[in-house]
């Protein structure tokens, strides 16, 4: 027979439920209004809360003196700082993401207690334990079914073979995603937009040379590699920001650019501070920008994003961001500097275990007087502590990629795809990556503004792709869910 599960583990041996209580279906209040004079109300649709399972439960242990470690080893069973899945013996092929709220109270007698466990799902909906994959046939419309109860959100996974400036996704309830713009075959011209420039895996700190100053601060110590990133090998000493930089050349000049390091940020202690920065050079060595991940305050673990176009005595900071407190802190992921004529464009991702780029943050500057249009030729960076404050245990770039970014003629409308591309699309998160040359950013720029997530009404759908002929190994996937 079928255990409480919780978080892919079986409910405790010494356990036994006694009762379960849960609701057909999550609270359902309409939203409606009333109009004096005139009978009843008008409906607005409805609110769908959250769902409560209470589950009633006794513990049994050989002895009385045993109880108090079965209690404990309950609540190890029990306790998460998320909500978790949750499968019920009634439905083993279904679960709940839950997490136990309030209190609960045992009644003790000898080597037995019995209480009441309540678990909240913020998300109020069964899932399924088993995901549906249905795969494109390029030239073809593809059929969904989803045999749940209610509509559905899928992922949607696509590889291209070959270069198209427009790629549209078309439900069956006529829902869209458009990227791109088309191309006229008689006016227009497509062409590849950008070119990457440095690739560095930051194996080595070899090709760097001494680094020319830093904001606020003095350069010290010195740069190091282990084979996989760039750190400090030590911080040297100063009374104020102080730490090793080192200055890379493109051998070039650029005027519309990207610059994006793969960076690793993250606190041991809340009483550490550091910083980590990317300098943007003109041919001079003159700093024309700067991104940078920081964090100042000796009392908590608070970073926050920085952004900047110019230098520090006349420059334009248009990022200072650290949202919610701590919501920055054991940061790893891309850091991204974008300049394309006038609009300097900032943006951070946070990159899960599984390579996957979450929690993304963008804000742009028009630059309408034209005063940060100096080329970029150069990039440093800087790794820092404060005065004697203990640095950042992990403090890191491994990776740095720099693209030119190619000023299009009027004649010309850019690829949105091109072959080896990858595109997904997490319609329950509100998440697109476009993954090219092994590089993954969050792709929502060349999205149509008329788009929306996609969703999988209960039944049959059909997904229409245009072009068709340019994708190989494409997916949807999805859970089926019940209210």
């Amino acid at each position: 027979m079928a255990r409480l599960n919780y978080n892919g583990i079986d409910l405790p041996p010494f356990v036994r439920i006694v009762k379960i209580k849960n609701p057909i279906h999550p609270p359902i209040s309409l939203v409606t209004n009333a109009i004096a004079g005139r009978p009843g109300s008008f409906y607005f649709g409805q609110n769908i809360s959250e769902r409560t399972i209470e589950i009633t439960l006794v513990i049994s242990s050989a002895t009385k003196a045993d109880l108090p470690a079965a209690k404990r080893a309950l609540v190890d069973w029990l306790f998460y700082d998320e909500p978790v899945p949750l499968i019920l013996p009634s439905e083993p092929d279904k679960y709940y993401m839950a997490k136990v709220s309030g209190e609960t109270d045992l009644d003790q007698m000898l080597n037995t207690g019995r209480g009441t466990v309540t678990f909240i799902c913020p998300d109020p909906f069964a899932y399924s334990i088993t995901e549906k994959n249905f795969n494109f046939v390029a030239g073809s419309p593809l059929t969904v079914t989803n045999s749940g109860g209610i509509e559905t959100y899928p992922q949607l996974h696509f590889e291209f073979t070959g270069s198209t400036t427009e790629f549209a996704i078309i439900s069956s309830d006529d829902e869209y995603l458009y990227f791109g713009q088309p191309a006229s075959v008689d006016t227009q011209t497509p062409t590849t937009k950008r070119t990457k420039v440095l690739d560095d895996p930051c194996s080595s700190i070899a090709g760097y040379t001494a680094g020319i100053g830093v904001d606020g601060g003095v350069v010290a110590g010195s740069l190091t590699s282990d084979g996989t990133a760039i750190k400090a090998s030590d911080y040297g000493s100063g009374s104020i920001w102080h730490g090793p930089a080192g200055v890379k050349s493109l051998g070039q000049q650029i005027q519309d650019f990207t610059v994006q390091v793969e960076a690793g940020f993250k606190s041991g202690y809340g009483y550490q501070v550091g910083r980590l920065e990317v300098y943007l050079l003109d041919v001079n060595n003159a700093v024309i920008g700067k991104i940078a991940i920081r964090d100042s305050d000796a009392g908590i673990d608070n970073p926050y994003m920085e952004a900047r176009a110019g230098n520090l005595s006349t420059g334009r900071t248009f990022v200072n961001y650290t949202g919610p407190v701590g919501h920055w802190k054991q940061f790893n992921g891309p850091i991204r500097i974008t300049r394309i004529g006038n609009r300097w464009e900032f943006s951070c991702s946070r990159r899960a275990s599984n390579g996957n780029l979450y929690s993304s943050f963008t804000y742009a500057f028009i630059d309408k007087d034209n005063q940060y249009t100096q080329k970029l030729a150069g990039i440093q960076i800087h790794f820092g502590t404060h005065g004697t404050r203990s640095a950042v245990s992990t403090n890191y770039i491994e990776q740095i990629q720099i693209w030119n970014e190619k000023t299009l003629s009027s004649i010309e409308v850019p690829y949105v795809f091109e072959p080896g591309d990858m595109l997904d699309i997490d319609c329950a998160a509100g998440t697109i990556t476009k993954t090219s040359n092994g590089n993954q950013e969050a792709f929502y720029y060349q999205m149509d503004p008329g788009s929306s997530f996609l969703s999988l009404e209960k039944g049959d759908n059909t997904i229409s792709v245009y072009p068709s002929d340019i994708i190989t190994n494409s997916y949807v996937k999805f859970r089926e869910r019940w209210l």
